[in-house]
């Protein structure tokens, strides 16, 4: 993966793919530990996190697929960056999904009754 002038991309290639993979593990675990801290929409961070998994092919294809000139095609291998990711997708929503049901079956819930005051 070498970086060519006449393709430019927003990041080199190899720093894009590292990035997003990194993204993709830190962001459903910090999701984790902010909605433990949290009140009130304990869902929200999930939703962020579910989204950035989700989208982060998309995020990839954004920052590291070269900008062509008009008319010009692509070629058969453009896209091959893209197979990592779009392999890492879906282990990380299942571990992200268990993780959660783990969390959730393991919760300790108060029995105590509630009285009116």
């Amino acid at each position: 993966m070498e970086y060519n002038p006449h393709y430019p991309t927003i990041l080199p290639e190899f720093i894009a793919l590292s990035l997003v993979f990194v993204l993709n593990i830190l962001i459903p675990v910090s999701a984790i530990f902010a909605a433990r801290r949290l009140k009130r929409r304990r869902w929200l961070p999930h939703t962020f996190a579910f989204l950035w998994v989700v989208l982060s092919p998309f995020t990839l294809a954004i920052l590291a697929t070269p900008t062509m000139a008009p008319g010009e095609e692509a070629g058969p291998g453009d896209g091959m960056i893209l197979l990592p990711i779009l392999g890492e997708t879906p282990i990380v929503l299942v571990v992200y999904v268990v993780i959660l049901l783990y969390l959730r079956l393991t919760r300790p819930t108060s029995f105590a009754p509630h009285s009116p005051s």
